[in-house]
């Protein structure tokens, strides 16, 4: 195995592999990418998958639509498949969201995003089994879906590797040596990488690999449940993705006879990131059935089969850090997505290679993203009160 990279990329993730994919395709020489598991094994492996463009902030949203576009051709764009499916996705809300939806909709269609402002009898329309009860609109995505991030990432990591990236699985970050105001080598549990430059996306474990060169991320590892229930026989055709923006749940359809929920609710607690249960409660199973009837009434008739949790690293305004750690000159962070980071994977590549190879971000607008905000106590949160959606 090599010993010395010129840029050593932790974390095996989907965002991990972008990153090392892209900066290989950039023309940078001698990359490594380690994980202390293998890939897919923390936040992607878990994640739903959901692919939408539907962000209240502008470069989320443009960030967004050009990561849809990789998804939707990812065999030509990166290669392999990301197991993308084009479902559609509404976003639905009362009257205190509408006003804020309406403007989303329109920047939208400013920067190129198909997506359109519906009644709740429009909304009926596009699917049938969808209560609008307290409905005052919502905004529909057709090009939008989902997509397998475990394929996805593992496609990222395959076509990295054809590109000559050394990826290496079961490889723990340990420390790393610094001297001046660079850090010169990453130590591992399989022996240390003299480094050129180092990208920590670690995901919950961001803070820990921060803290080792003597910097701060403010995240916090939270559990987040997806229960995933049967849809009874009278209802097993095409859905979009649902979010329900009233209720605070999304709603994917898995194949034609199954629905996952979830929350997109702020959870108070923070998660043991190496311990906490990985399948949902009862209590949990329970209540995500009975949101899902509440938008779906028929599902009054489905029966729960199972799911699964997972982990978001967290930071105070749902939105990650894109950015140079200050002390360091070759040290950077891409963490603290707070669980919307895989719908962006590919923006966020061509970001951190812009800002490793040129200094700067040309692409996007990414002063939000900076690492400096919460010191300065500025908040990059979505305009909507579910702060996930960005």
């Amino acid at each position: 195995m090599a010993e010395t990279a010129d840029v050593v990329v932790i974390g095996g993730g989907v965002n991990g592999c972008s990153i090392a994919f892209s900066l290989k395709r950039a023309g940078v020489r001698n990359i490594t990418l380690v994980d202390k598991r293998y890939i897919a094994s923390g936040p992607t492996g878990r994640s739903m998958g959901i692919v939408r463009q539907h962000y209240t902030r502008e470069p989320l949203a443009c960030m967004a639509r050009d990561s849809l576009r990789v998804f939707s051709n990812f065999a030509e764009e990166v290669g392999g498949s990301a197991g993308f499916q084009k479902t559609g996705a509404v976003f639905v809300v009362s009257e205190d969201g509408a006003e804020k939806i309406k403007q989303t909709v329109e920047m939208h269609k400013r920067l190129g995003i198909r997506t359109s402002l519906l009644s709740p009898a429009e909304l009926k329309q596009i699917e049938p089994g969808l209560s609008v009860e307290g409905l005052a609109c919502g905004a529909y995505e057709p090009d939008s879906g989902h997509a397998d991030p475990t394929l996805a990432a593992n496609s990222y990591a395959e076509a990295a590797k054809q590109l000559g990236v050394e990826v290496r699985p079961k490889t723990e970050v340990t420390g790393f040596k610094i001297e001046g105001n660079r850090v010169t080598a990453v130590e591992t549990s399989r022996g240390g990488i003299a480094a050129g430059t180092v990208i920590n996306v670690a995901g919950p474990w961001g803070n820990d690999i921060a803290r080792m060169v003597g910097a701060e991320l403010p995240i916090r590892p939270t559990r987040h449940a997806v229960v995933v229930l049967e849809r009874p026989a009278s209802w097993r055709g095409p859905m979009p993705v649902c979010y329900d923006m009233v209720n605070g749940m999304v709603l994917k359809p898995e194949g034609s006879s199954a629905l996952s929920v979830a929350s997109i609710q702020h959870v108070k607690e923070t998660a043991g990131v190496e311990a906490y249960a990985e399948l949902p409660s009862y209590d949990e199973t329970e209540k995500y059935a009975e949101l899902a009837a509440k938008r779906f009434p028929v599902m009054m008739e489905g029966a729960a089969q199972g799911g699964w949790a997972g982990l978001y690293d967290e930071t105070p305004d749902s939105q990650p850090v894109l950015d140079r750690v200050p002390l360091l000159e070759n040290f950077y962070c891409a963490a603290g997505f707070s669980g919307h980071g895989f719908k962006l994977a590919p923006a966020v590549g061509k970001i951190m290679t812009e800002l490793v190879t040129q200094g700067s971000c040309f692409s996007y607008d990414i002063e939000m993203f900076r690492y400096t905000r919460f010191q300065e106590g500025e908040s990059s949160a979505s305009d909507y009160r579910y702060g996930i959606l960005g």
